[in-house]
């Protein structure tokens, strides 16, 4: 060791048991011992600002893992070197007299001596050191002062940093650079050092970014920015031609609009919200599982960010930002409906990344040129992003059809200017209760949608003193937008020189991106122990049953969920039965009446109608199983091929209800899964011959869980079922698609009425759109001149069909309300 480091070393060790007492950096990942690598090349931390502070967190940490020490001298290529740690940028001198130090003489050095040495091996491992920017902690204003920003601090500032934040610092390791694999062959040492010095700015640079969010300038200038855009531009002089005074009108306008949109990102503000979050989800919720969450720590190092989270509560908002920045990730900008924009909560919203959106841009060009242009300029400024591509909250709790709006200007927005790629992350929130439940319920029933006040929400606050369960939230795989692009329209890049506008050939891609995210947020999806509860319970007639056969049944869907695994990204808890049923109880979901005989566990009637949202959550995972065991609720035996073939007639209306992953051609496939998962748990069995499946005989405990399981998709094919009686029974070229629509929701709610069926979405209007398109779609349905409903003998098949899993009693009864329907003019 030479002279330098016998003085310092002592010192560090001093100043490193100071530090300790008071600084405690946290660590991303868990383990960074895991980038050292097996083989014995010299190790050298990377820096970006440096300082004492940094040296002693760094030294703190590595002492912790067992990692070679920073301040330890380095040998290698003939050099010795008084420390491990290269610095690419510091500031030097005090507050008002500081000057920047620009490049590592260190690393040119290293540079150099590898160069000499034959391209000798050196393992370069970047550490980010945030102070003020740690997940899991508060700060107050005063501290915010002196948090992390885009400013390089000089030795005043990061003291006044370390003493602040000194238990509130983020320190995240990157996975290690080797020179051999950035220094090319024959590269002259000065190029070669520029080079490594260039990649290492830049991963600072994009760590930066995906941490404390993008170098922020003031809102005006956002705001300038979005006026003197070319397109808003051109709207503008189109709309006031060569009138001065109109010219003037329009641009303010032009400004009002993009002062009206523009998010207002104030960190003090962000800070303050995120103290109120944290108390908020503790006193709400039992806790706050996260899953997954690795990837967008992946995606984030050097990717723009779309967070597609599907859209349940109000709370969607601020679960995701605050779970972003609890994971030291920027805070995205969220697209919010102007509705939202209200007194107080509008600017609070504003300040913490909302950037707000009227319902529709329908006959205003100037606001559509101008959000357009805003979009692009936060694209272009590397800020994340967040909308809900449903367009509104489920009401229903199974995921709506995709709109097109946000995500064609996104993607236009990329194709103009692709610099950085955009991965859309999809987003799965699990709930166990809902706030705005009560809400949805009547809404489905045909009341209108209150519109958001301070009033209504501060009577909303009532609520919060009720226990909501846990809350889970579980990242989906990536879908980048590029690999669809050049699947899709090979020759975008060119095509886009000479569009300006946006192109008639976006629709097809925009179709395909908006299905992907869905079927990504469904793919990871989060069985809760209420949306179990809710499974089973609404599959009994009176929503009660004994709590043993309770238990089996749980315990049944647990296997099933293994045995047909939906995706890799679906997480199942772990637990009994026993405890999911305490659970219920304890959340106030079921009852329960003791009975010698044994317990029997219920819902009330109110609470039924509230857990179909939870039940419709997760169906989709038991989508084809439970199909299969629909198919003998009425019969016992039937071949293998027969049933592909029920299953397969009706999987296009499943898979646009529920947004189920596998293609057509695939089904019969998924099928076959399907019953040898039933033939897995022993609740159905094969036929000697191995062609024909047979139920478990009457009254055994396994035809009764076959049974249950089966009833979950009763309801779909009981709407099937209604849609194809309606049209025979009133005949071909009678009825227009309104009239179908109308007379199909007023059956299904007086079969609603008469058999209690408790699913409030039973007779949602836009299943039955959903239906009725898709039967088009499939020519089984056509229009005529008239604008008529059109059908051939194919449509009396499919009826048909469907009576093989329907009861007698059902069937009857929805051939009566369509048959009063016709002889009554019911609806007309």
């Amino acid at each position: 060791m030479n002279a330098a480091g016998l003085i310092f070393r002592p010192w560090y060790w001093i100043s490193g048991r100071i530090f300790a007492t008071w600084a405690r950096p946290a660590v991303q990942p868990d383990n960074p011992v895991e980038f050292l690598p097996g083989a014995d090349a010299e190790v050298c931390y990377v820096l970006e600002t440096g300082g004492f502070a940094d040296t002693l967190a760094l030294e703190r940490i590595c002492r912790i893992y067992g990692m070679p020490s920073p301040t330890g001298s380095l040998n290698f290529a003939g050099i010795r070197e008084s420390r491990r740690i290269i610095v690419m940028r510091r500031m030097r001198g005090f507050i008002f007299r500081r000057k920047r130090m620009t490049g590592s003489m260190r690393l040119k050095r290293l540079v150099e001596a590898s160069i000499e040495a034959g391209g000798k091996e050196l393992l370069l491992i970047p550490v980010a050191i945030y102070w003020g920017r740690s997940p899991h902690k508060e700060r107050s204003l005063l501290k915010l002062l002196f948090s992390e920003n885009w400013d390089v601090a000089g030795p005043t500032r990061k003291l006044f940093a370390t003493l602040l934040h000194g238990r509130n610092t983020l320190l995240r390791f990157s996975e290690p650079a080797t020179l051999s694999s950035i220094i090319s062959a024959g590269l002259k040492p000065e190029l070669a050092y520029r080079k490594v010095s260039r990649i290492l700015r830049v991963h600072f640079r994009q760590r930066r970014t995906a941490t404390v969010g993008p170098d922020l300038s003031h809102r005006r200038t956002l705001v300038n920015q979005v006026l003197m855009n070319p397109k808003v531009r051109r709207v503008i002089k189109a709309e006031s031609g060569d009138n001065r005074a109109l010219l003037e009108r329009r641009t303010h306008q032009a400004r009002k609009y993009a002062q009206e949109i523009a998010a207002h990102i104030s960190y003090p503000t962000i800070a303050v919200v995120g103290r109120f979050l944290g108390w908020l989800w503790n006193r709400m919720y039992d806790g706050i599982v996260l899953n997954h969450v690795e990837r967008l720590h992946e995606v984030a190092r050097d990717k723009e960010i779309v967070y597609v989270p599907c859209h349940r509560s109000h709370f969607d908002y601020l679960l995701l930002a605050y779970i972003v920045h609890e994971q030291g990730l920027s805070i995205p900008h969220t697209a919010a409906g102007i509705n939202l924009n209200i007194p107080v909560v509008g600017a609070i919203l504003r300040r913490g990344g909302a950037f707000f959106l009227r319902r529709s841009f329908k006959g205003n060009r100037l606001y559509a040129a101008v959000f357009n242009a805003y979009l692009h300029e936060i694209l272009k400024r590397g800020h994340a992003m967040e909308y809900f591509v449903e367009g509104g909250r489920s009401r229903t709790g199974r995921l709506l059809a995709p709109k097109a709006g946000m995500l064609a200007m996104t993607v236009h927005s990329y194709m103009q200017d692709p610099r950085r790629p955009i991965f859309f992350m999809p987003i799965y929130f699990g709930y166990e209760k809902l706030i705005e439940g009560d809400s949805f319920i009547r809404e489905l029933a045909g009341a209108e949608k209150k519109k958001e006040t301070l009033i209504g929400l501060i009577r909303t606050v009532r609520s919060l003193r009720q226990n909501f369960g846990k809350v889970y939230v579980n990242v989906g795989e990536p879908v980048e937008i590029e690999p669809i692009l050049d699947e899709l329209k090979p020759d975008w890049r060119e095509a886009m020189e000479h569009e300006e506008e946006r192109p008639a050939w976006m629709n097809e891609i925009i179709d395909e991106l908006g299905t992907r995210i869905m079927i990504g947020i469904n793919s990871a999806a989060a069985v809760t122990p209420i949306s179990l509860l809710a499974t089973v319970l609404l599959s009994t007639p009176k929503q009660s049953i004994g709590e043993l056969e309770l238990i089996r049944q749980l315990r049944m869907s647990h296997d099933l969920l293994a045995i047909f695994e939906y995706s890799g990204s679906v997480t199942v808890p772990d637990w009994s039965p026993e405890e999911i049923i305490a659970h219920g109880e304890n959340l106030g979901v079921i009852g329960r009446t003791t009975h010698p005989l044994g317990d029997v566990l219920h819902m009330s009637e109110h609470e039924a109608v509230l857990m179909t949202y939870f039940r419709n959550n997760i169906q989709h995972l038991f989508a084809i199983p439970a199909s299969v065991a629909c198919c003998f609720i009425h019969g016992r035996r039937l071949e293998h091929a027969e049933l592909q073939r029920l299953i397969r007639m009706i999987y296009p209306f499943m898979k646009e209800e529920l947004c189920l992953k596998w293609d057509n051609e695939d089904i019969d496939d998924v099928t076959t899964a399907g019953i040898n998962a039933l033939l897995d748990l022993e609740i159905l069995v094969r036929s000697e011959d191995g062609k024909v499946l047979i139920r478990p005989p009457a009254g055994s405990g396994k035809a009764y869980q076959l049974l249950m399981l089966g009833q979950s998709m009763v309801p779909m094919l009981q709407r099937f079922y209604l849609v194809i009686s309606l049209l025979v029974k009133n005949g071909s070229g009678v009825l227009s698609r309104a009239k179908l629509e109308r007379l199909c929701q007023q059956s299904a709610q007086r079969l609603s009425m008469i058999y209690g069926l408790h699913s409030p979405d039973f007779f949602d209007k836009a299943l039955f759109q959903d239906f009725i398109r898709i039967l088009r779609t499939q020519t089984a349905l056509r229009r005529n001149e008239d604008g008529l409903l059109e059908f051939d003998e194919d449509i009396t098949r499919i009826g048909a069909d469907a009576r093989l899993v329907l009861g007698e009693e059902i069937r009857h009864s929805i051939l009566s309300l369509t048959f009063a329907d016709r002889e009554e003019g019911l609806g007309s």
